[in-house]
């Protein structure tokens, strides 16, 4: 025998050797992650004023509500992909000129694809429906109020 190699035997249960370095990392068996969404900075920089602020608070409070109640990363997938479109649907809009129609229309959907997305995941709960509060003054922007579209989302889903 070589009494150079490392010999393991009769061991139980879990063993591994990892490397880790750098932050945020957690290392470990049937351990829960919660996501979070993340809106791309370099998207907001280009979207109005106010509606960016809008977009910050909501992402604020609606990650809130993910960590609460522990939606898994991949769950939260298509929601992020929903608010990178919404947020790169309202970079440019000129914040004195009335928007046109299909314009309105294409944010509209954007922000309802949003809401659906997220109401998939989280409880019906008065909390939930509270979380897109920030999001209200795209109201004006899409020709509808946000918390009567949420609400009737909230219903079909």
């Amino acid at each position: 025998m070589d009494d150079n190699k490392i010999k393991i035997g009769s061991v139980g249960g879990n063993v591994s050797g990892n490397i880790v370095a750098g932050n945020g990392n957690v290392v470990g068996e049937n351990i829960k992650v919660s996501g979070t969404i993340k809106i791309n900075e370099n998207d907001l920089e280009k979207v109005p004023e106010k509606y960016a602020e809008s977009l910050k608070q909501f992402e604020s409070t609606i990650n809130k509500e993910l960590t609460q109640n522990k939606i898994e990363p991949e769950k939260i997938e298509p929601v992020q992909e929903s608010i990178n479109e919404l947020t790169k649907e309202v970079r440019d809009i000129p914040p004195t000129e009335e928007v046109p129609v299909h314009k309105k229309n294409k944010i509209g959907a954007k922000l309802a694809a949003v809401a659906e997305g997220l109401l998939k995941i989280l409880p019906k709960t008065a909390e939930t429906i509270a979380a897109f509060t920030p999001l209200a003054p795209f109201s004006k922007l899409i020709g509808e109020g946000v918390d009567a579209m949420v609400s009737a989302i909230q219903k079909e889903v």
